[in-house]
């Protein structure tokens, strides 16, 4: 297959944030298929990664950015995305949402160059700006909600992260051609071996008996960091450390809430670090970190964070609810913690007394890793839609 894969936010593991296009493109490159990612950058560059080919176009975008600027970059990248997948051979147009612009892009491409549109949904958009408050005139809403209907119609295979993201799409479209595919562990990135996270605990100073928590995400509005910073000061003296890993639109604040309530900001915040790096010390934490506003349109999200944790075979401790933190509590690889961080802390306390339930969590969860979200198996589903949505062009 001749696959033009469009996708704003790609990263490589050398950089921050999640690689799920980087994993699947080299794959479907491994296998012989021709694969060009449109992505966004600082400049514009074309380069070969992992046997496929890669068009950066110069769209700077950051978490940081308020909305205005947004929407900015998404309208920016979707105007230029579009002349260069219109001039990419294709059989299949392959479109990554979010944003939901870039579907744009892949419609217009997939019809003129007479191939097939496959929309995958990382987010029920424009459910979620409309929630958080990001769309709020009438007329934003009403475009965004008939580009979600055009983009639904013109693609003849959905991929969906979540069950309830698929649920989301097939309100508006029922007979949409939905496969849900989440996002995947990455077994040989996170499976450490134990006189390495040793290693690495001791190189950065972690107690032998500390208890480590580790977030590794965005910062931004949407994932409450602040949250983490109030909690993290119930243990000041104690022998627990949590480490923040990310960047986003309250970093700076989150440094300033630190310093008030006498916590080592730059032990606490470490910025954003590459996924080689992340997997260090995700997989030498004793509990990984989810948090989330409270919010309902949020809980069908496919949070990188969670897999991760469940590729390193860390229990993950959830302040927020949604399918994922069901999905890992009913499986005893997790725990859901209390909004209030006075009483998240006593329920950290209580969890970090039991270190036999913490090593039964560890194994429940590397054992979901195994059985649920392995990378490969995920990506075979993932080939096959495509190959699916191919051959319903050649005898649609």
């Amino acid at each position: 297959m001749r696959i033009t894969y469009i996708h704003q936010h790609f990263r490589v593991p050398t950089q921050a944030g999640g690689t799920r296009s980087w994993e699947f493109a080299r794959r479907l490159a491994l296998e012989g298929h021709a694969v060009t990612m449109i992505c966004g950058g600082t400049v514009r560059r074309t380069f070969r990664e992992q046997g496929f080919q890669v068009v950066q176009l110069p769209v700077s975008y950051s978490n940081s950015m308020g909305t205005a600027r947004r929407i900015v970059a998404f309208l920016r990248f979707m105007a230029s995305a579009t002349w260069v997948a219109l001039a990419t051979p294709a059989d299949v147009v392959l479109a990554s949402s979010t944003p939901l612009t870039v579907a744009v892009p892949g419609v217009v491409a997939a019809t003129i160059r007479q191939a097939s549109f496959v929309l995958e949904v990382r987010d029920l958009w424009p459910e979620v700006p409309i929630a958080l408050g990001a769309l709020h005139s009438k007329i934003s809403k009403f475009l965004a909600q008939r580009l979600e209907a055009v983009a639904y119609s013109r693609a003849v295979r959905i991929i969906a992260l979540s069950p309830g993201m698929r649920d989301g799409v097939l309100r508006i479209r029922p007979s949409a051609h939905v496969t849900v595919i989440p996002n995947a562990c990455d077994r040989e990135l996170f499976d450490i071996p134990k006189i390495d996270r040793l290693a690495f605990r001791q190189a950065n100073g972690w107690g032998a008996n500390e208890l480590v928590v580790v977030y590794a995400g965005s910062l931004g509005r949407v994932y409450d960091a602040q949250w983490s910073v109030k909690t993290a000061a119930h243990f000041v003296g104690e022998d627990v450390r949590f480490i923040l890993i990310g960047d986003g639109a309250l970093r700076e604040s989150c440094v300033q809430l630190a310093d008030q309530l006498g916590l080592d900001s730059g032990r606490l915040l470490l910025g954003p670090l590459s996924k080689y790096e992340t997997a260090q010390y995700v997989a030498s934490a004793d509990l990984a970190l989810s948090t989330s506003i409270s919010e309902p349109t949020l809980e069908p999200a496919s949070l990188n964070k969670v897999f991760d944790a469940l590729a390193a075979g860390r229990p993950v401790i959830f302040n927020h609810e949604g399918w994922l933190s069901d999905l890992l509590c009913q499986n005893e690889a997790g725990w859901k913690l209390s909004r209030d961080p006075r009483a998240a802390a006593d329920q950290i306390r209580h969890i970090a007394a039991s270190r036999e339930e913490v090593l039964l969590a560890r194994e429940r969860s590397r054992e979901l890793a195994e059985t649920d979200f392995l990378r490969e198996d995920l990506y075979i589903t993932f080939r096959n839609t495509l190959l699916d949505a191919s051959r319903s062009r050649t005898h649609g």
